[in-house]
Formats: C-alpha cells, sequence, structure tokens
C-alpha cells in the first residue's frame, strides 16, 4: 500500500512512520516542511492512503494557527481532488478543537473540511481528536508536559507546577499508533460521524506524574511494571530520555 504521512518528522509522524517501516507491503510517502512542495502532487497522485499529521500548535502569530492546520488541510484535498483520488483520510485533530481560541478554531475548521469533504466525494474520513500525547520523540518544551518533565529530571533540572491536583487525560504514543494502524485496516474504534476513539486514555494528576519520575529517577535499579500499566509507558518514556543526559 502506498501511504502519504504529512508531519512525518513531528512527534507522531515519526512514531508511525517506524511502525509503518516494518512491513515490506507498504511505501511511504513523507511529507514535511522540509519536503519539495512539488512531491505533494506526487504523492497525492498515488496514495492509497493519506495520515494527516501536519499541524501547528506554537507558532509565532495566531494566524499561523489558521493558515497551517486549516489552510494546508485546504490545499492537500483540493491534491487530492485534482488528481481525482477518493483514497481515505486519517485527521490528527485535537480536544482543543471544541474550545473557542486560535488553536481549537483552526482544528474545528479542519475537521470541518473533512466532513464536508467526506460527504461531497464520498471518501472515508477518519477524524481523530487526540488529548495528550506520551513517548519517546515527543520534543520537551513543545509537545507535552510529560516531555518537559521528563528532560529536565533526567538532567536534574527544576520543573514549574501551578496546580498538582490538575488532571490530564493521556494517551501512550504507542497506544496511538496502534488505533491508527488498525484504522489503515478498516478496524479503527468508530464514534459519532466521521470521528474516531481511542480506546486507551489515562487519567493522573501533574502531580502524581512528577512524583512518579522523581522516582524513577533515585530509583537504583531497573523497575519493572505491568506491561500494560501507566506506570510502566510512564517509565519507558522517562527512559528514553535518559539516553543523552550522561
Amino acid at each position: 500500500m502506498k501511504i502519504l504521512i504529512t508531519g512525518a518528522n513531528g512527534f507522531i509522524g515519526k512514531n508511525l512512520t517506524a511502525e509503518l517501516h516494518t512491513s515490506n507491503e507498504n511505501t511511504l510517502y513523507e511529507y514535511d516542511t522540509d519536503t519539495e512542495k512539488m512531491s505533494l502532487e506526487t504523492y497525492c497522485r498515488d496514495c492509497d492512503f493519506v495520515y494527516h499529521l501536519a499541524g501547528v500548535n506554537r507558532p509565532k502569530n495566531d494566524e499561523d494557527y489558521m493558515q497551517v492546520n486549516y489552510g494546508f488541510t485546504l490545499t492537500l484535498l483540493q491534491t487530492l481532488q485534482k488528481f481525482n483520488n477518493t483514497c481515505p483520510v486519517l485527521f490528527s485533530s485535537s480536544i482543543h478543537a471544541s474550545l473557542d481560541n486560535p488553536y481549537g478554531r483552526s482544528k474545528k475548521a479542519g475537521e470541518e473540511l473533512l466532513s464536508e469533504y467526506s460527504k461531497s466525494k464520498e471518501v472515508p474520513v477518519f477524524i481523530y481528536r487526540l488529548p495528550n500525547l506520551f513517548g519517546r520523540w515527543s520534543r520537551p518544551n513543545y509537545n507535552s508536559v510529560i516531555a518537559t518533565f521528563c528532560h529536565n529530571i533526567a538532567r536534574d533540572l527544576p520543573i514549574h507546577i501551578d496546580d498538582k491536583a490538575f488532571m490530564l487525560n493521556l494517551v501512550y504514543i504507542e497506544d496511538l499508533i496502534k488505533e491508527f494502524v488498525a484504522a489503515l485496516t478498516g478496524h479503527g474504534h468508530k464514534g459519532e460521524g466521521d470521528f474516531y476513539t481511542i480506546p486507551l486514555i489515562y487519567n493522573a494528576s501533574l502531580g502524581d506524574i512528577a512524583d512518579l519520575l522523581y522516582s524513577f529517577r533515585t530509583a537504583d535499579r531497573v523497575l519493572r511494571f505491568p506491561k500494560e500499566t501507566f506506570e510502566n509507558k510512564l517509565y519507558s518514556t522517562y527512559l528514553s530520555y535518559t539516553q543523552d543526559a550522561r
């Protein structure tokens, strides 16, 4: 299968491409900000499935939210239409799409554009509103608070918490990738309309997360937790930030 991945160099994109590269049956078209722009036409002409992961969540100007999160989505769909390519499109939206702020409005606009495209062209669309993500290759001070905590604690740097009781809804990157691969094969978890859901979401407070990470740092041996637990996944994430901290 020929698969187009926009935002291929981002946090989700890197993990997804690593997983899809394990299959010799897939040809991956990796598109990101440094990709030759004309490549998008070739990729949209030939692909059988699109993972649309490209987007911004911390631009310099608020106008960039709409320009990228909506504008590039429009460009992508127009390019697919140019070649009459009606392949499925999976879109990584955000829980912030329900909020009235520049980022949320841009993601909401992207969702609406895809839903309209799905109806008018009879194209399968998979929209995922993602909560907070954590796992390897997440950028500290950009992608997630857990990435920042892991990076700082592994280097004996301070962390800042305004409210230790603040609760986060969290998805481990490997669980997300499993769901995205399931969608590729027609086994994603269907929600309402064009929306799909992630079956495994954890809830934890900032204070509890920080306490766990500090306990990992001071442990004098390799810790072992049951595999499918939040503690194990958080520990695996923490370890990925210690490799270059020495």
